[in-house]
């Protein structure tokens, strides 16, 4: 009889050890697969059109892409052929283009990547050859302070000169460019 006993708490014994080893397999498994589904995207979108406005009403600037991906853990957005209208003080539209874009919310900021162009509207929609245009190879936005950065080689072309330097500074609002390094220029009225 003793040995009975002994053989089913020998038996209840190893069912709770494996039921503990079960539970904790599987839960560390769960843990693995939120922490997995936290770096996945949560939608992704076509055709994304976004107005951001003034406090008086007034349109400020809008983004576009032909095709999005939000990754909500890392408040990152990635954007397809993205384009930024950007209004100045004096109500004239700037168009941002690119190959891809990264909107990073926290920072307020939208990186352009890859054939990034810099331009008015009004040429934009003429119909003719681009009489004014900024090109670099990376550009960020700072959507907040309509402000845009690179640090990498940047080419100005206008019907009158070019201008090639590295770094540069666009103050959107108020049509201001400062080139920061290695400016030269050409001009011919």
């Amino acid at each position: 009889m003793l040995r009975k006993r002994f053989l089913l708490l020998f038996i209840a014994a190893a069912v709770g050890i494996g039921l503990l080893w079960i539970e904790d397999y599987t839960t560390a498994q769960t843990q693995e697969n939120i922490e997995s589904a936290s770096l996945l995207p949560d939608y992704y979108g076509e055709g994304l059109r976004n107005r951001s406005y003034t406090e008086e009403g007034k349109l400020e600037r809008e983004v576009m892409a032909s095709h999005s991906i939000h990754y909500p853990a890392q408040k990152l957005t990635e954007l397809d052929d993205p384009k930024v209208h950007s209004i100045d003080n004096d109500g004239e539209t700037w168009v941002l283009t690119s190959i891809l874009g990264f909107h990073y919310e926290e920072r307020k900021t939208l990186v352009l990547q890859q054939d990034v162009l810099v331009t008015p509207l009004v040429e934009l929609n003429s119909g003719t050859p681009l009489q004014n245009s900024i090109r670099t190879t990376e550009l960020t936005f700072y959507t907040e302070e309509q402000l845009a950065k690179t640090d990498k080689p940047v080419e100005v072309l206008s019907i009158n000169g070019q201008i090639n330097a590295v770094g540069m500074i666009i103050r959107l609002d108020q049509q201001k460019i400062e080139f920061l390094s290695q400016v030269k220029a050409r001009y011919a009225p």
